[in-house]
């Protein structure tokens, strides 16, 4: 159904390199698209520190990563445009949308619907672990390393979370870029992604962690450095497709 290239297994590596050119290309569009989602991220953290749900900001942050394939559409449009021989400009970036919009949409809501379930699974667990926890960052993060139930709570989130996100990859790693570039439908487009993860493991774990150690370092510094580390991971996503290069067969 899909045909795909062989790629090196230090690829990934050349993914961000290529990337970060991109960004160095386009700093203005792509951070300033970066600052966009980070920018909303701070006042949900902020809203939620107001409202009591402090505890429920860690969950609300890992959630980023779910849905931040379905986010970075636009940054997909500076590396296609750098392609065309043209100058990503903002304006063009946020408006110039695929013709697969439809299909684009169906994929976040599959998205939408794991960021959902984590949820969920978030609250049930610290109901069941933790219901007389504290409510305060700084008490529950020790209520969590030091307590047996916080310690059981911290390891059963993250494997769940763990899995999650992987299906998550497994479903975008590929598909997004190629909804963006192709006249192909979302089931096309989800076994390309799946079959790069299936046919080349090695090569799309390393580049799974490479995403996962982007998106927590740039988290680490109050969610700033998402602004950069956000669309360097976009561009570099862009650069995968490239390589592994999906066609659709008869």
């Amino acid at each position: 159904m899909v045909r795909l290239e062989t790629v090196r297994r230090d690829a990934p590596w050349n993914w961000l390199k290529a990337g970060w050119t991109d960004l160095r290309r386009a700093p203005r569009v792509s951070i300033g698209y970066g600052l966009i989602f980070v920018t909303v991220g701070l006042l949900i953290s902020v809203g939620l520190w107001f409202t009591g749900g402090a505890t429920i900001i860690p969950v609300a942050l890992s959630s980023f990563a779910l849905i931040a394939p379905a986010l970075a559409i636009g940054i997909y449009q500076v590396s296609r445009a750098f392609e065309r021989g043209e100058e990503p400009r903002f304006r063009i970036v946020v408006s110039r949308f695929p013709s697969r919009i439809s299909q684009i949409g169906f994929l976040s809501i599959l998205l939408l619907m794991l960021l959902f379930v984590w949820i969920r699974a978030a609250q049930f667990l610290v109901a069941i672990f933790a219901p007389d926890g504290p409510l305060t960052p700084g008490p529950f993060i020790e209520f969590m390393l030091t307590d047996p139930a916080g310690l059981t709570l911290l390891v059963v989130g993250t494997l769940i979370g763990g899995t999650l996100a992987a299906i998550a990859f497994a479903m975008s790693a590929l598909s997004f870029p190629m909804l963006v570039d192709q006249d192909v439908d979302a089931v096309t487009a989800l076994v390309a992604s799946f079959r790069a993860v299936i046919d080349q493991p090695f090569v799309m774990i390393t580049w799974a962690w490479l995403i996962a150690f982007m998106i927590v370092a740039g988290s680490v510094f109050f969610l700033v450095g998402l602004a950069v580390t956000f669309p360097w991971v976009a561009l570099a996503t862009w650069h995968a497709y490239r390589d592994f290069a999906p066609k659709p067969t008869v």
